[in-house]
This record gives C-alpha cells, structure tokens and sequence, in this order.
C-alpha cells in the first residue's frame, strides 16, 4: 500500500499535502510503470480529488481486475520464487 503520512504527503492529482488519512484513498503497487494508469499505482490521493479524476471509473475497474485475479492465486504457492512467477504470468495483460 501507498505510504501516506498525514501533512507530509502530497496528493498525485492536485499536489498538495494531504492532511488527514481518513479523506484520503491510497492503492498499493498494481501497475507497472509502463502502464498508462500508473500514476495511480502505489500512490495516495484527497479523496474528492479522486472522486473528481477522469481516469477514476478506469482506475477502480483496472483495481479491481487486480483484486480479482491476486484473489484467484493458487493456494499451494509457498515461496516468493514461485509467487512472483505466478503473478508475472498472472499480471502480464493488466
């Protein structure tokens, strides 16, 4: 999840600092830098910045397309080795 220290961190939209957690939404790392949504991978945001935000209806679909496909994962997998090789094949088309 997206580190979010009240009065220190600046929304990814507007910029400015947010001052308290509970107007803010955050998401962890989702995205690969490459992805054109990726400012909103591993960031956090004012709430009503979000709300207000073009990208906001793609941004929560691709989420939850994230959400579904982690949730999905094989139980079995017991190392990081073989985590990240699911979720490299996993995650290829998000």
């Amino acid at each position: 999840m997206a580190v979010l220290i009240e009065g220190k961190t600046t929304c990814g939209i507007c910029c400015k600092v947010i001052d308290r957690a509970a107007d803010a939404i955050a998401f962890p790392a989702f995205l690969s830098r490459s992805h054109r949504l990726a400012k909103f991978s591993d960031a956090a945001f004012h709430a009503a910045c979000f709300a207000s935000c073009a990208e906001r209806d793609e941004v929560e679909s691709v989420f939850k397309r994230y959400q579904e496909i982690w949730e999905s994962r094989p139980k079995e997998l017991r190392t990081l080795a073989e985590i990240e090789a699911w979720g490299k094949e996993a995650f290829r088309d998000l």
